[in-house]
Parts: C-alpha cells; structure tokens; sequence
C-alpha cells in the first residue's frame, strides 16, 4: 500500500511538469504486413515494430495470411473464440511507447475484412490508449454494435458511448475505419469516426483523455501511448475471425 501511494506521489510531480520531458516516444507508425517471412518477426525487443500481442485463450490465434488481403498478399488473420462472464475473449497486437499529448490530433486507420455473417455485438476493433501500472488502460474504442452492424466509439474512462445506426460495417468485404481524435483533458477535445472515409461519428467539445486520477485508484499521464488493433475483445455472441492490413497512426494538423 505504501507502494502504491508513493507511486501516486511522484505521479503527480511529474504530472505538473512538462510530460514531453518524462514520456517520450514515436507519433507515427504503419505496417501493411508485406515485409515479414514469419509472424514472430513482427514482435521484437525495443518496440522496433509492435511490442506485444494479447491473447486470452489458448484456442486464439494471430497469423499471417494469405486468404485475403487489401492490398500486396498478406494481412494479419485474428481468430477468436465468444467471450464469456468468466473471462473476456481478447486476440490483439499492440504497438507502445508511443506519445500523443494533451492538444495533439491523432488519426488511426485499418483496414478490416469481418468473415462470416454472425451476429457479433460490442465486437471490439481498435483502442487507442493508456499504457498504466494498475488495472486496464483508460482511452477509446472502436467497436461494432448490434444485429446492424453499426460502429461505434467508447470511451474507458467516462460514461456515454457514441452510437449511431445508418452506417455498417461490412462483412465478407475490405472497408476501412479511420478515428480521429483531438486530445483533451478538458471539454476541448473532438472524435470522428471515419467509414471508408466516410464521417458517421462526431462529437465536439467533450473530454478524450482521462484526468490525472483515474478512478481514484491510479495515476494517468494525461497522454495516450499505446494502439491495439485485431479482435481487441469479442462479443459474447459468437466466435470472429477478422483480418486487418494496412494500419497507420499519426498526428495530423
């Protein structure tokens, strides 16, 4: 316990000065998945491409494919079973130690290809995020929501999730989704979600990065630093298969 608040204390120190002094890291990345002969080259020491994957059970996997792929020959096939009250079903790839500070635009983009036509409510594709030493990462998820197939964004750290219901994402078919977010401690941020470049989600004038405490459980460094991509949590549906090619992530103007 002393620990822990200790951990609270130095927190908020460094919390008061500038964070591009403490937390550094790149604000741009991209993969298409064409460079790599086996699916280990792709998580390597340092961060030099993606840090880590997460897979919550044994049956979940991440490969290489070559059965389908938006552009070049190969994308990443992620196949997941449904998630149960036990245990959330996760099958994931993270790229961390990346900074996106408080005032910055961030804009994510993948292209996906959902296999099949199952029902797959609260279907969870891409989170931009929070690395934090206690419990789950606060941040932004992209998700795809009821028997329509509508996309959607959550947020971790605040009630009211973003819905709509004129815009689905596909099954058996490439299209891309695009989150755009201006990064905000106060109500000054912005998100937009983008379907095949088209807008379905806006909202102004809310808050896109969680406060300084968390929960009231955990310090925040006011920043995101960390993107999930894949199937990032299953419904409770049905088992998924999802492909992804194609990812960027950068700062915008």
């Amino acid at each position: 316990m002393k620990q822990f608040f200790l951990f609270l204390g130095l927190s908020a120190v460094l919390f008061g000065c500038n964070k591009e002094k403490h937390f550094g890291g790149p604000n741009a990345f991209s993969d298409d998945f064409e460079s790599y002969a086996s699916f280990d080259e792709l998580v390597v020491d340092n961060d030099v491409y993606w840090s880590a994957t997460q897979q919550t059970y044994d049956v979940n996997s991440i490969t290489l494919s070559t059965e389908h792929a938006h552009s070049g020959t190969t994308s990443l096939k992620f196949d997941a079973v449904v998630s149960t009250e036990e245990k959330l079903s996760k099958c994931s790839l993270f790229k961390q130690k990346m900074a996106f500070y408080d005032g910055e635009t961030v804009r994510s983009s993948v292209w996906y290809y959902i296999d099949g036509e199952q029902e797959l409510d609260w279907l969870f594709l891409l989170d931009l995020e929070e690395q934090t030493p206690v419990g789950a990462g606060p941040g932004i998820r992209v998700a795809n929501v009821g028997s329509g197939n509508y996309g959607a964004v959550e947020f971790k750290f605040k009630e009211g999730n973003l819905e709509q219901q004129s815009h689905s994402f596909p099954r058996n078919q490439w299209f891309k989704i695009t989150l755009e977010t201006h990064l905000s401690q106060k109500k000054k941020g912005w998100v937009r979600l983008f379907l095949d470049d088209e807008l379905i989600i806006e909202e102004k004038n809310t808050r896109t990065l969680p406060k300084d405490v968390l929960y009231n459980l955990q310090g925040t460094k006011g920043m995101y630093t960390s993107i999930e991509i894949g199937i990032t949590a299953n419904s409770f549906s049905n088992d998924a298969v999802v492909y992804a090619d194609d990812f960027s992530i950068e700062l915008v103007d």
